[in-house]
């Protein structure tokens, strides 16, 4: 053996004399392995005892060796360098001298024995937990030179004070390794001291440990490393204070404001010398984050203490001023959170820092104060009161500033408006000394509270009412308030005096309050003669427009008129008709044409009937006119006898009677509408004398009846009575009247059309001619010719003396009526009155000339009517020359004197016309000035009002000798910034003057440059296309005429040499186009002479909407096309007019489905498409002629809005249209990229995204979601995880990225393989496939490589500790499916499963990353097979492999047994099975101790794992440890137990299939026994659980913590598990018995009877007798169920019948049988009593059922099978409850009979399952297996009774 080989053994077995001897004598040779040596001492050796070993800095200074002897030369060195390596020979002869001399003294570097030290205390923490070792052995080195321990040394001190503190504080004892601690950050240890402290030892703690350990951390790390460095502006103290700060705020974060309190009044005490604090800033700024980290509601008093003990800060800084402010605020916030808590709505600090963004809430809170205030009981005072108020205001200052004070006094004043304090609301509705409430809301707030007390009110003398009056009266003098307190006097005091009762609700109900008007007016008889008070009713309930009331009278007066209330309706008619309510004409025309009522004359009649006429329908027209003709001419006859005094007089004759009707009232005049009978009772001679005088004076009033008519005078009388009464009666007196001249001065106003007074006479005369004119009688001239002169009798206007003239048209002789013009000539001296006589007898003449053909009256008629047309139309010299020489006679003299008067007096009166107000004389004199001014005053007067005066003007201007340009350039700038002026005006008005503003070009340019175009606003647009037209025609006429144009404006820049004049031409020509949008200042796109190109991009972009985007577009591109290149700055093309257009409907588009209702609905989704899809129809023309980089923008725009609506897909229902709302959004996305393939212009590079791609792959996917192989719940996952990462760039990436999205959303390998294949076939083998990130196109180059780069990414997450699995979940979930190209799949599986592995064998991953691979790995090679092991969550989201187990099993390694029988780990499974379960075991270890680690080659077999196992148990001390070893334990179990299976099916496949012997053939005649031999061996012979060492452990431990239940319940599990074996050795169950059998001999019992070890239960069962005879059955005993189960299933009880040594045991279990067949029978009993109860109530009578369904008949069929039938006759007659007369034996046996056919067939229909035995857990698989043979016993035991009883 190599000596270092020696030197490791005896450092491994701690013999450190030895080992010092050994190095005192081979220094030289054990040099270079000293570390390893000495890294093998045991780590529990005290570190004192091997000191002198360790090494220092330097080697030993001196080392004695012996004196080197003759045969150690040169030539021995040489010799043995000529050796081979490794040469045995070397170490044989390599002696002490001869090393020396070969490799001389190695000694380690400082690095390295730095390495080691720390390796070594480490291993000691680790593997013995000796801390104290740990820090010697450092302090050690220390000593011995190696000063780069110092930190190290100095952790493991801190360590060793934090865990080997004195105790005095029970909450700082913990336990932690040297490793964690060293990876613990400072501050991590510096909270780490501070763990666990309270207020009454926080200030010492850090004190005494936390500041100055972490002082003394922070300048060692400064001074040892000459790197590290500290800032300009830190130092030690702030290192360690940052720490105090920070730990403060986590402290306060857990609500601990009493440590924070205690600290930061320590720390504030010794400012500035020994605070803990940097300065008072530093705490104060602490102080303030701590106070609002905290969440309670209740520790305001602390946190006024922590404010109250912080320093005066003196520093000015501005930070000191924010800290001054904050601290002003924390106080604030405090008093604010006291005040909410007092009012019991308790709201945390940090609650009022945020407030200011929450108005809504704050204002929520505000009006919940008030509720609970107002809701408390007793009511408050106002004391109280005020005291709420002073807590708002209060409120407000310190926390709610943002609030305004109005409008929390609107809300208090709410608070006690509802509470009822309305003396008090009086005095703050008012406002108070900083605020005032507006008298409006005040008012408001007043109706609100009103209403609110009002509706509820279920009476109406409640005291709700009372309450809303009272309110209301607290704004008595208000219209609004006044006019709620009428309603509510309405309804409670004005309507029920009427009979009508309503409640506030049913008012509140009613919309019309007209409705209640007509119920008060029909709710009792004679309710509509109060029409005062119902008017007044209708006016407090709102009806107080004039419409409204009118609309109440006539509702009464309808309902007066059916009621027979004449006299009312007719009043109430008149008032309406007065009024013009229009709907009442019917009652009014039936009033008219009614009966005679008091008050009612003619006036009144014809008021009501003219009334009804203007409002009546057609068919009523005729009707009532005929009605209005009758009392239109009883009106003339009253008006006149009224006006004069006097009646018709008596007509009388010699020797007749006298017939008088004298007129007293309406009625009288109705009468005499007829009047003939009176006539026809005058005596004959009599008649025929007044027959006579009428017709006397009908002929001097009226033409002969025209003889062929075939009637005269006489006939006419007699036959006609209105006729004859009116002409006897009334003509005469009417006559007398018009010839009376006294008449003639008595006026009557408005009687005659066109004459504003007539008189009497007149009047007289009108009548009579209105009654001939009515019974078609023809007058005589004398009668028209005084009707005449009445009318054109000065002063008289044009109008009557056309009406004149009209009138003597009429006349037969014609020359009558030019005597009756010339006398009006002659009279009349105004030149109006006189100039229209004159033109009234022009045209007489013209009309008689123009009338000598006209026959008839209807061609006169129609000739009067055209003729009179042109009333004011002079007379051209024609028609006076024409005149003249027909009446050349009566006009030459008349003409001649009057036509130099007319000449002056029409200029004068054209002046006056055209300017009113002028001075004629003055004017017409020729002062120049004068009429300038006057002229151009006249041009200023058009802007304010619109007059047509141009050609007026220019006339005055030609007439008068003025400037005719300027007044005509003047006019023309007033016109057009007037604003009551058109542009279509102006243009209408100059059209005729145009050329003339042309001829002036330069003028006119200046005059619109400098006056007219600043004037106009650039949002009248008409009117400034209409000057940029104006100077366009003005330049082409200069230009035209080559005059030099005006110096105005420079030529505009970035212009085309067009000319000015073309420019100006399309701008006009595109401000017209845009003039239709409203608020588009042109002024910002051109001016004059350019461009306005700083307002013109925002301009244009401000205006685009789908009305005006074609206009603006087609403006842009004209403007941009007269502009030279480059473009200039500040300019847009038309293509960008387009783009913002679509952009922004986009961008609507988007922000409404953002702030729509959640699409947790399909129908609501599809209207979502079905919108998007008509956005997109809008701007597909436009975005077809964009740029394509600006095309794919806006595509992906429109692809990305349903992003936001991502957790409207996260849970989906089966329903299909999910799935066609997918499909229905596919289907637009292809159709959208197929338009973007249509708009590119170009051929696609690799580098760019590529459409053709896209169309491909949503083909494909559309397909697969139509045939059902992807759902709509993946479709959707897959359409967002694209759009979140695609649409991006070159197509490799976005296969890649389409085909990942696949993935993690769930899809299958088959679609998944198809999208793949179709994307990348669309690319010709020779694609480089490059792009920017080559990783992307090798991702593609097949599904491996793909698959392989989505799970490389997901593996980097999951190392870098990432709790996102569920992609990873899918990815190996897509692959569980046999879908798809099977060559493929198994490629990519395989593939996967590599990856997977390499992956979990990578030590340098936390180990529960690698347990979570292995379980992934083990769980899909599973294939469902055994999913009990494995985590709910594996198996909600992890699909198996499906064929995996088989391909694997195929593609392994071929497996090798080893000496005990079980495979060799060359195959890849068991490996990482092995790994898995090591590392398994690794974590439950460490509750056992941190340090323990299980590897996988300490599995690999079953001694390596006792071994192993055995460590663990010598490590465990408590009873948590013990519960880790069964765990631990359970996951062995289930790797040998994998392990033996497998090695049993290689050897029965070697077997079966081993045909290569000479063997095969023999043995076929003893085949028949063969099965038999073998079950009988099956049954004898149980296999032993391989790990039964590690399970004697393990029970050992169990009885020694007295753990004897879980004990029995570990071996009854075992039974349930055919693969495992029996847990114990037989050797192992007789030591374990017997170590029971001292302790409890039951217990023991109970245990072996669960164990098939015969031998072992008799001895136990000896043990059990004895105790039994000894002291006989305890009550415990004998209640003990537990033994009867495991006697009877274990089969033993066969044994103890039929043993007579086993008497007692016996006897022991036939009285518990009989005890529990008592307990039986009384429960049976209780429940027949008690029926409809539970039978399980308890454990007791659960365990009666188990006993009387299973127990007792298997304990029957024992006895009948050990041959004591009579016995168990006995025990059935007894628990049957046989009457004791038949217990005679052929009863019992009878009955035993029918107890176990009965038993058999409550088998055969029995439902007991497992979970019915419950309370007997221990013993389930006892029981259930019991169960299971109790058929098989009871067919057993009849087949065993007598012949005869069957």
């Amino acid at each position: 053996m190599p000596i270092n080989e020696a030197a490791v053994a005896l450092a491994e077995t701690g013999k450190i004399g030895a080992l010092n001897l050994l190095f005192k004598r081979h220094p030289y040779s054990l040099t270079p392995f000293m570390l390893e040596i000495l890294a093998a001492i045991p780590e529990t050796v005290p570190v004192q005892t091997y000191g002198q070993l360790l090494p220092g800095h330097t080697p030993p200074s001196s080392i004695a060796l012996r004196e080197k002897d003759w045969v150690e030369c040169e030539k021995m060195i040489t010799f043995i360098n000529r050796l081979p390596a490794n040469h045995e020979a070397s170490f044989q002869i390599g002696t002490e001298p001869i090393v020396k001399q070969r490799l001389g003294f190695l000694w380690p570097s400082t690095h390295e024995l730095s390495r080691w030290y720390k390796n070594r205390a480490r291993d000691i923490d680790s593997l013995s937990g000796q801390l104290d070792n740990c820090l010697c052995l450092v302090d050690f080195a220390r000593r011995k030179g190696i000063h780069e321990l110092q930190r190290f040394h100095e952790d493991i001190s801190y360590l060793h004070q934090l865990i080997y503190s004195d105790g005095s504080h029970d909450e700082m004892n913990f336990t932690m390794g040297l490793v964690a601690w060293e990876q613990l950050s400072e501050y991590e240890k510096f909270k780490m001291i501070l763990k666990g402290v309270k207020e009454d030892n926080v200030v010492e703690r850090l004190r005494d440990k936390a500041i100055p350990v972490m002082r003394n951390r922070v300048c060692m790390m400064t001074t040892v490393s000459g790197e590290e460095v500290l800032d300009n502006n830190s130092t030690v103290d702030e290192k360690a204070n940052s720490f105090l700060v920070r730990w403060l705020k986590e402290i306060a974060l857990e609500n601990k404001l009493d440590i924070c309190l205690m600290v930061i009044e320590e720390g504030v005490k010794e400012f500035p010398n020994n605070s803990i604090f940097r300065d008072e800033a530093e705490a104060v700024d602490c102080a303030l984050q701590c106070i609002y980290l905290c969440t309670l509601t209740d520790r305001w008093s602390t946190m006024a203490s922590i404010l109250s003990k912080l320093p005066q800060i003196r520093d000015s800084e501005v930070c000191v001023d924010g800290l001054e402010k904050r601290l002003k605020l924390a106080e604030g916030h405090i008093e604010a959170g006291r005040l909410l808590a007092l009012y019991q709505v308790p709201k945390s600090i940090s609650f009022f820092s945020e407030s200011h963004s929450d108005g809504k809430g704050v204002k929520q809170i505000l009006r919940l104060i008030l509720s609970k205030f107002i809701r408390r009981q007793p009511g408050r005072s106002d004391n109280d009161w005020a005291n709420m108020w002073r807590d708002m205001k209060s409120l407000r200052e310190k926390a709610f500033p943002f609030l305004e004070l109005e409008y929390m006094l609107m809300e208090f004043c709410r608070g006690l408006l509802k509470a009822g304090k309305f003396s008090l609301a009086r005095n703050y509705l008012k406002g108070t000394g900083s605020v005032a409430l507006e008298t409006e809301k005040a008012e408001n707030l007043v109706i609100q509270a009103a209403r609110e007390y009002f509706f509820s009110a279920s009476s109406l003398s409640c005291s709700e009412i009372w309450k809303a009056k009272e309110c209301l009266n607290l704004f008595p003098s208000s219209r609004n308030v006044r006019a709620e307190a009428d309603i509510i006097d309405a309804l409670t005091v004005k309507l029920p005096n009427l009979g009508v009762n309503l409640l506030p609700v049913q008012f509140r109900q009613i919309k019309d309050p007209m409705e209640i008007i007509k119920l008060a007016i029909t709710s009792q008889a004679g309710a509509y003669l109060n029409v005062d008070e119902l008017i007044e009713i209708a006016k407090l309930l709102g009806l107080s427009s004039q419409d409204e009331i009118s609309a109440v009278q006539e509702a009464i007066a309808r309902e007066a008129a059916v009621a027979g209330d004449l006299q009312l309706a007719f009043d109430l008619c008149l008032v309406l008709a007065k009024k013009g309510h229009g709907s009442i004409w019917d009652l009014c025309a039936a009033m008219a044409r009614g009966p005679a009522l008091e008050n009612m004359d003619i006036n009144s009649r014809k008021q009501l009937l003219g009334f009804a006429l203007s409002h009546c329908d057609e068919e009523s027209i005729g009707e009532l006119l005929h009605a209005w003709k009758d009392l239109d001419m009883e009106g003339q006859c009253e008006t006149l006898m009224m006006l004069t005094g006097t009646d018709p007089p008596k007509f009388s004759v010699h020797g007749s009677s006298i017939i008088s009707f004298p007129l007293h009232s309406t009625q009288d005049v109705g009468n005499i509408r007829d009047c003939s009978g009176q006539v026809d009772r005058v005596s004959g001679d009599d008649q025929e004398v007044h027959i006579q005088n009428i017709k006397v004076i009908l002929s001097g009033i009226a033409k002969d009846l025209q003889v062929e008519s075939g009637a005269n005078w006489e006939s006419l009388l007699r036959e006609n009575g209105k006729i004859l009464s009116f002409a006897a009666l009334r003509l005469p007196w009417l006559l007398k009247l018009s010839q009376n001249p006294e008449h003639g001065k008595k006026h009557i106003p408005g009687l005659v059309p066109g004459k504003q007074y007539v008189s009497v006479r007149m009047q007289a005369v009108v009548t009579i001619l209105s009654w001939l004119a009515r019974n078609s009688f023809a007058p005589r001239d004398d009668l028209i010719a005084s009707l005449t002169k009445s009318i054109i009798e000065p002063p008289v206007t044009e109008e009557e003396d056309i009406i004149g003239c009209s009138f003597l048209l009429n006349l037969v002789d014609a020359f009558h009526g030019v005597d009756i013009i010339e006398e009006q000539v002659r009279m009349r001296e105004e030149y109006h009155e006189t100039s229209s006589i004159m033109n009234v007898g022009m045209m007489y003449s013209l009309l008689h000339n123009s009338g000598l053909n006209c026959e008839g009256p209807v061609p006169r008629r129609e000739l009067l009517m055209r003729k009179f047309q042109e009333k004011r139309t002079s007379l051209s010299s024609d028609k006076l020359e024409n005149i003249d020489k027909a009446q050349s006679t009566f006009w030459r003299e008349w003409k001649m004197k009057l036509e130099e008067q007319k000449r002056v007096a029409d200029q004068s009166r054209v002046l006056e016309k055209i300017i009113p107000g002028v001075e004629t004389t003055r004017f017409l004199s020729g002062d120049f000035k004068y009429m300038e001014s006057v002229v151009f005053s006249l041009i200023e007067s058009v802007k304010l009002e619109k007059k047509h005066i141009l050609k007026d003007v220019l006339k005055l201007a030609d007439t008068y000798h003025l400037n005719h340009t300027k007044v005509l350039l003047q006019y023309l700038s007033s016109i057009l910034v007037s604003e009551v002026w058109t542009i279509d005006d102006v243009a209408a008005e100059i059209s005729e003057v145009k050329g003339e503003i042309l001829a002036c070009s330069a003028e006119a340019i200046k005059t619109i440059s400098l006056n007219v175009y600043p004037a106009i606003d650039g949002h009248n647009k008409q009117c400034l296309a209409y000057l940029y037209g104006l100077l366009s025609d003005c330049y082409l006429q200069l230009e035209e005429t080559k005059e030099s144009l005006p110096v105005i404006h420079p030529n505009p820049a970035h212009i085309t040499p067009i000319g000015i004049s073309r420019f100006y031409k399309v701008i006009e020509q595109e401000c017209n186009r845009v003039s239709f949008i409203k608020g588009l200042n042109f002024k910002n796109i051109a001016g004059l002479g350019a461009l306005n190109f700083e307002c013109f991009r925002s301009e244009v972009y401000a205006h685009v909407d789908e009305f005006s985007v074609e206009a603006l577009a087609k403006m842009v591109e004209t403007i941009v096309g007269i502009c030279t290149d480059p473009m200039p700055e500040g300019l847009i093309s038309w293509q960008d007019v387009y783009r913002h257009y679509v952009l922004s409907l986009l961008t609507t588009f988007e922000t409404g489905a953002k702030t729509e209702t959640q699409f947790e609905i399909p129908e609501n989704l599809q209207g979502l498409i079905s919108e998007l899809e008509q956005t997109y129809d809008v701007c597909r023309m436009y975005i077809r002629v964009l740029a394509y980089p600006d095309v794919l923008d806006i595509m992906k725009r429109f692809f990305r809005v349903i992003i936001p609506l991502n957790r409207s897909f996260e849970s989906l229902s089966s329903d299909s249209t999910w799935q066609d709302c997918l499909i229905v959004l596919l289907n637009f996305w292809l159709r959208l990229t197929g338009d973007v393939r249509e708009f590119a212009s170009h051929k696609f590079s690799e580098e760019e995204f590529n459409p053709e791609f896209l169309i491909r792959c949503l083909k494909v996917f559309v397909q697969l979601i139509m045939e059902e192989r992807v759902s709509p719940s993946q479709g959707w996952r897959t359409i967002l995880g694209y759009l979140n990462c695609g649409l991006t760039c070159a197509f490799a990436v976005e296969i890649f990225v389409f085909c990942r999205a696949m993935v993690f959303s769930g899809c299958g390998f088959g679609p998944i393989a198809e999208v793949f294949s179709e994307a990348v076939s669309q690319f010709p083998a020779s694609s480089t496939l490059i792009t920017d990130n080559e990783t992307y196109s090798d991702s593609i180059q097949d599904l491996p490589h793909f698959y392989l780069s989505i799970l490389e990414t997901i593996l980097q997450d999951l190392a870098a500790k990432s709790l996102e699995h569920q992609n990873l979940h899918c990815l190996l979930s897509s692959l569980s499916k046999m879908d798809g190209d099977l060559e493929d799949l198994k490629r990519v599986r395989h593939a996967v499963w590599e990856r997977m592995a390499k992956f979990s064998d990578n030590l340098r991953l936390p180990s529960h990353v690698r347990v979570y691979a292995l379980e992934l790995m083990q769980f899909i090679a599973d294939n469902g097979r055994n999913l009990k092991g494995f985590s709910a969550e594996l198996q909600s989201h992890v699909l198996p492999w499906e064929g995996w187990d088989d391909f694997h099993s195929i593609t392994s390694n071929s497996e090798t047994i080893d000496d005990h029988g079980l495979p060799n780990q060359t195959d890849g499974s068991s490996r990482f099975t092995s790994t898995l379960v090591a590392l398994k075991s690794s974590q439950l270890g460490a509750a056992i101790s941190p340090s323990i680690e299980i590897k996988p080659e300490d599995l690999s077999t079953v001694d390596s794992a006792v071994s192993c196992f055995f460590k663990l148990c010598r490590a465990a001390t408590s009873e948590p440890h013990f519960d880790a070893l069964l765990a631990i334990l359970g996951e062995w179990e289930g790797l040998f137990t994998i392990r033996r299976d497998e090695a049993d099916s290689v050897e029965a496949s070697d077997a079966g299939v081993n045909w290569n012997n000479d063997d095969w053939d023999e043995g076929w005649e003893s085949f028949q026994e063969e099965p038999v031999e073998k079950e009988m061996k099956t049954d004898n012979s149980s296999s032993v659980h391989p790990l039964h060492a590690c399970w004697m452990e393990i029970f050992k431990k169990l009885v020694m913590l007295s753990r004897f239940r879980d004990l029995l319940k570990l071996i009854d599990q075992s039974l349930a598990k055919s693969t495992t074996g029996i847990l114990l050795a037989e050797d192992d169950s007789c030591r374990l018995s017997q170590i029971v059998l001292g302790i409890d001999c039951f217990v023991a019992l109970k245990m072996v009877l669960l164990l098939p070890y015969e031998a072992i239960q008799l001895q136990c069962l000896d043990a059990v007798e004895d105790r039994l005879k000894q002291g006989g059955i305890p009550d415990k005993i004998g209640r003990d169920h537990e033994i009867l189960v495991l006697v009877i299933s274990s089969g033993l009880i066969s044994t103890i019948i039929t043993k007579s040594s086993y008497g007692t045991t016996f006897s022991y279990l036939c009285y518990m049988i009989g005890n529990f067949s008592h307990l039986c029978q009384e429960a049976q009993l209780s429940s027949l009593i008690h029926r409809g109860m539970n039978e399980h109530e308890n454990n007791e009578k659960d365990f009666l059922f188990l006993f009387r369904r299973i127990l007792f008949p298997c304990f029957i069929t024992e006895l009948v099978k050990a041959d004591q039938q009579i016995l168990a006759g006995l025990l059935v007659t007894k628990f049957m409850h046989t009457n004791a007369s038949l217990s005679l034996i052929n009863v019992a046996e009878a009955s035993l009979r029918s107890f176990l056919e009965r038993q058999l067939r409550v088998l055969q229909d029995d439902d007991f399952t497992l979970e019915d035995v419950g309370f007997l857990e221990p013993y389930v698989n006892t029981i259930t297996s019991l169960r299971s043979r109790l058929g098989s016993l009871t067919q057993s035991a009849l087949s065993l009774l007598p012949t005869n009883v069957r």
